[in-house]
Parts: C-alpha cells; sequence; structure tokens
C-alpha cells in the first residue's frame, strides 16, 4: 500500500510514477505529463495497453469504454489517500480485465478543516497550480473540494524518422542517425516534431454522509480537461556543402552512404493536437442491517464526452494543408451490490452481482485544413459498438485456526458485445455485425498459514478473463503512411490460469521481507500479426498462448523511528508458447515487459523534513 505520506515523501508527480516502487509493478510513461497512453501493468502482462490491470478509484472503473485506456494524468496527487495494490487475480470480487490485479485509488475524506495550497514553475516554463479545502460539519458530513491547474511548453518528446533506399541524389546531407524499426529493420532520426506542449485542468468533490450509525453514504466527481499541441519542428538534416538546414527534396542523399531519402517533406516533422474531457461520477453506500451483516451498493459512470487528436497529412505544412480528425467520445456504466454476512466469529461470508456497460464510437474525419476543426468533411472510417458485463461471485473466507486461513470463491460472468458497426473507408457501405455473447467460470482459492508471528505463507490459484474492447473488435484505420491496422469483430476474451506461493518474514526488530513466485498461463491472448498475404496490414487474433513466470522480492528495514531503507527486485520471463499466425514468435519474449527491475531507497521524516532518495 502507497500512502499519502509516501506522496509527500517522494515529491510525486503522477500516479502512476508512485507506482513504480512496488514489486511486480511495470509502469510505463514516455514522456511527461503529455502522455496520453502512459499505463501500469502488473505481474508481467505486456505494459503497452491497460487492458489488463484493472484501475479503480474509490471502488469505480475508470477505464475507457474505447481502449480501456485511463487517463493517469487526471488525477491530482494531493487528492490520494492511499493507494492498495491487488497482485495476482486472485479476488473473485472483480471481474475483467483484473488478469495481472487491481489497483485501487482512495481519495481523501477529511475530519477536521483542513486547507492546502501550492504553487510550482520548473523547467520548460512548466507551471502547477493547486488549492484544496474540505472539513467535516456536524460529526456527520465531510466535504472536500479540490482544484489544480498545470501547464508545460514542453520539450521536444517525438523524433522524426523516415526510411531510406539504395540510390542516387543531387543533395547530400548529414545529422541524420541510424536506428531501428520495432521489426528491426533499418530507419532514420531525421529531427524532431517541437516542443510538445501541455496544460490540464483538474477538478474534485467529494461528500461523505453518516445517515444514521451504520449507514452512510459516499458521492465524488471527478473532472479533467487536458489539451496538447506541437510547436516548431527542428530538423537534425544538414547540406553536406552548405550546411544549411534541409526540410524537403524529392531525392535527399545520406552522404557516405549511397541511400537516399525519396519524397522528404515539411509533413514528415509534423505531428497534430489533441484534446479530451473525462467526467467520472461515484455513488457508494454502506449499511450495516445487522452486527453481522453489511450491504454495499455502488453505481459509477466514467464519461469521456470529447476525446479527439488531429493528423497533418504527410503533404501537409506546419501551417496548415490536408490532415485528419478522430473523435471517440465513450461512456462506463458500473453497478454493483454486495453483502458481507458473518458466520459466528471465524467465518465471513461475502457475495454480490455487478453489471457493467459500455458505449465507444470513433469517427474519422478529413481535414481541409488539419490545424482547423471546422474544415472536416467526409468520414473517412468509423467503428463502434457496446458491450456489457453481468457477473455473480461468491467468496468464503474461514479463519480454522489462528495459524491457518483459507479464503475460496468464483465467479461467474456473462459478456456480451452489440450494436457493432464498422466502415473502413468512405465510399464503403457501413457493415453491421450481429451480437455475440461469452460465459466465463473463474474459480479463486488462496491458503494463509502463520507458524509464528514472524512467519507467514501464501499459495492462491485462480482463473481469470478479458473480453475484447471497442477498439479491438471494430476499429480499422489506415495510418499516412499506408499500413492498414485492422479490427476483428469475432475476438474471443482471453483467459488466465495463475498461482503463486510467498512468504513475509519478520525475523528481528524493524525488518519485514517477503518474497513471491508467480506463474501466468494464459490462453487466446489478441494479439497484432502481419497478414501473411499483405505486409502493409495488421491483423488482431487471438493468435498466442502466452507463459509468464516472475519473482517479487523486498526488504525493508527501519533504523530508527525517522529513517527506513528499502529495496526490492523483480524478475520476469514472459515468452510466446504458441502462436499459430506467427510461428516464429514462439519462444520470444513478450514485448513492453521489463526482465529485471531494480529499486533502492532510503526514506527520511525528521521533525519537520520529509524526503525519499530512490533509484529505480
Amino acid at each position: 500500500m502507497i500512502t499519502k505520506e509516501d506522496l509527500e515523501k517522494q515529491n510525486i508527480q503522477t500516479v502512476d510514477e508512485a507506482l513504480r516502487q512496488v514489486p511486480g509493478t511495470f509502469a510505463r510513461r514516455g514522456k511527461g505529463w503529455q502522455d496520453t497512453r502512459a499505463n501500469v501493468n502488473l505481474r508481467g502482462f505486456p505494459s503497452s495497453t491497460q487492458i489488463r490491470t484493472l484501475v479503480l478509484l474509490d471502488g469505480q472503473d475508470m477505464s475507457s469504454a474505447y481502449t480501456t485506456a485511463v487517463q493517469w494524468s487526471s488525477l491530482a496527487v494531493e487528492d490520494i489517500e492511499r493507494i492498495e495494490v491487488v497482485r495476482g487475480p486472485f479476488s473473485a470480487l472483480y471481474g475483467g480485465n483484473a488478469m495481472g490485479g487491481v489497483i485501487n485509488i482512495i481519495t481523501k475524506t477529511p475530519k477536521k478543516l483542513q486547507m492546502r495550497a501550492n504553487m510550482g514553475y520548473g523547467k520548460y516554463d512548466t507551471w502547477t497550480y493547486y488549492l484544496g479545502v474540505g472539513n467535516r460539519f456536524w460529526d456527520k458530513l465531510s466535504l472536500q473540494l479540490d482544484y489544480k491547474y498545470r501547464y508545460t511548453s514542453g520539450y521536444p518528446a517525438d523524433l522524426a524518422r523516415k526510411t531510406a533506399k539504395t540510390g542516387a541524389a543531387p543533395i547530400q546531407v548529414g545529422g541524420w542517425k541510424h536506428t531501428l524499426k520495432p521489426t528491426g529493420t533499418d530507419t532514420y532520426i531525421i529531427g524532431d516534431k517541437g516542443d510538445n506542449s501541455w496544460y490540464d485542468i483538474i477538478g474534485n468533490l467529494k461528500l461523505s454522509w453518516d445517515l444514521a450509525p451504520g449507514h452512510k453514504i459516499k458521492f465524488s466527481t471527478l473532472l479533467d480537461w487536458n489539451e496538447y499541441g506541437y510547436g516548431q519542428f527542428h530538423t537534425y538534416l544538414r547540406d553536406a556543402a552548405t550546411g544549411a538546414p534541409v526540410v524537403s527534396g524529392k531525392k535527399v542523399g545520406l552522404a557516405g552512404t549511397g541511400l537516399r531519402f525519396s519524397y522528404l517533406r515539411e509533413g514528415n516533422f509534423l505531428s497534430g493536437d489533441g484534446r479530451s474531457h473525462t467526467a467520472i461520477y461515484n455513488l457508494n453506500s454502506e449499511h450495516q442491517v445487522t452486527d453481522t451483516t453489511t450491504l454495499r451498493f455502488h453505481a459509477g459512470l466514467t464519461n469521456q464526452p470529447h476525446n479527439w487528436y488531429t493528423s497533418p497529412d504527410s503533404k501537409a505544412f506546419r501551417s496548415g494543408g490536408v490532415g485528419t480528425l478522430s473523435s471517440t467520445p465513450s461512456k462506463n456504466w458500473d453497478f454493483e451490490a454486495q453483502v458481507d454476512q458473518g458466520i459466528g466469529t471465524k467465518q465471513v461470508l461475502t457475495g454480490g452481482l455487478s453489471y457493467r456497460t459500455g458505449w465507444a464510437a470513433n469517427k474519422e474525419y478529413a481535414l481541409d485544413n488539419w490545424r482547423d476543426l471546422d474544415t472536416k468533411t467526409q468520414v473517412n472510417n468509423q467503428g463502434g459498438g457496446r458491450d456489457r458485463q453481468f457477473g455473480f461471485f461468491l467468496q468464503d473466507e474461514i479463519a480454522w485456526h489462528p495459524k491457518f486461513t483459507t479464503v475460496i470463491g468464483a465467479r461467474l460472468d456473462w459478456w456480451q458485445t452489440y450494436g457493432g458497426a464498422y466502415q473502413e473507408t468512405a465510399t464503403a457501405p457501413i457493415t453491421h455485425l450481429p451480437c455475440r455473447d461469452r460465459w466465463s467460470v473463474s474459480p479463486k482459492i488462496a491458503f494463509l498459514y502463520r507458524p509464528w508471528d514472524w512467519m507467514s505463507w501464501r499459495v492462491s490459484g485462480g482463473r481469470a478473463f478479458r473480453p475484447p474492447n471497442v477498439y479491438e473488435l471494430y476499429r480499422t484505420w489506415t495510418s499516412r503512411w499506408g499500413t492498414k491496422y485492422k479490427s476483428n469483430p469475432n475476438l474471443k476474451p482471453e483467459k488466465t490460469w495463475s498461482w503463486e506461493i510467498g512468504t513475509t518474514l519478520k525475523p528481528f526488530k524493524g525488518n519485514v521481507f517477503t518474497a513471491t513466485y508467480f506463474e501466468n498461463y494464459v490462453d487466446d491472448m489478441i494479439y497484432r500479426t502481419t497478414d501473411p498475404t499483405d505486409d502493409k496490414v495488421r491483423n488482431y487474433n487471438n493468435a498466442a498462448k502466452a507463459r509468464i513466470k516472475g519473482v517479487e522480492m523486498e526488504i525493508r528495514q527501519k533504523l530508527d523511528s525517522w529513517l527506513e531503507v528499502f529495496g526490492n527486485m523483480t524478475l520476469i520471463n514472459a515468452r510466446i508458447h504458441k502462436n499459430p499466425y506467427n510461428v516464429e514468435s514462439v519462444g520470444k519474449k513478450l514485448t513492453y515487459v521489463p526482465r529485471q527491475q531494480f529499486n533502492f531507497g532510503v526514506n527520511v521524516n525528521y521533525w519537520k523534513v520529509m524526503g525519499s532518495l530512490l533509484k529505480y
């Protein structure tokens, strides 16, 4: 668990940054606040997207209905009370997308009058403002209000690249740098796309009301507006004869190589703008019906009414020219009812029902001027659909003995996708697709053994599944370089069988050591592959079986009341076990999964001084 004190000591700027120190966690962020595709994944699942780790805000699913992405930058760190991390799919309380585990972010509930304000300035003309106020009234009603604004003019975060072929050219240039594409083929860095600017505004309200003894209700809302853009691009290419910068040319040679760029244009250096608005509404109530019975209800909405970005065409200029606008509004509704029933003093039976439904629709418009949204014309392509998921779960926790506890549970989920439709080109008809559904049964079991106060052992096993999202099912699009990325409306849910064994030791005062070994066996893994008949087409398929094995270890030592040192490591071997669509990938490592991670740190809390020294 990560507390608010941990966030303050480490000067954490984004929530995903705080999770880097948790064993078994990989937080992937390619740049600063501007990275709209930052994600966090657990237990060796690929972190190319957020699809296999469930992220909750006060119990509400934060992910979009389109790609299951989470806007990590939409959370103000100052609003957070703690972050709970549940690694592995071993709880029956969570449904789809929790294959790697669950991250639950708990916001603050004030118990007295508290106010906080801060302002900061940093490199790249970076400004932050925060104002928060909260209080508790009549010992029944708690109210928290927060506002945060951030802006940065940014830095050149995205490089411009171009491939080259053999051939003569009238102009020879230097300044380029050889690199490789993810596929291993050659490409060349020719410049950057300019300073990547960003601003966002975050507003948060949380209301907690104790209706009567044993009865409480909580409502919260999080609103976020953000926008990014790019300044003047920079070319690294210089004329070998004159030293003048080079931006364009029909044939431009790479000095001393015999290679050339064909049709080098200003558009090769451009990137578009983007904007999104996210609103999360969350309602929870808890009712102590009897001394042994507790009822919990939850309803929530994650809404993205605006989520768009522009892309200039390769023939465009910074001042204008044709391009595209991609717009994807989406909504996710969540409902849940849960009962906790104590049976005697040693058993707790938990059961409940959950319902989730989502909608997303993408349209890509042609723009006569990529810098002006009002110039949109035809719809180039579109895709969208709906899904819903109904779940029933039951979990029984029994303390058989002060030293031995078991947790046995199961979850039954029904998933359906419906209302799906797509249009691949402007002249193609809209294709409407039939609804499909799947059932999934996910058993869970865990054993906890505490032979002594200073030692505990745990063994857990379980099954989980992840249904495909709207993007994977219905979104087909073509990049400005001519590569087509195809959806697949016939995708099946992914499944995993997982187990772990671990221990926690407290051999002497102030020392805690934990170690865990885990394995995940993933079937029907959704995988993007190159079409064997056309290397310019990428298809989604339930192509892969994967095997993920890992070890997590952590040690903490309290040296004094104000001083603590810690270190942890994660070792993961994640490989493709079977892939009929790409036999050569069998035995290869899963992408976006680091093989080794190490963290070391010192925490200091002396008098009024708090701080941390960390090394990742």
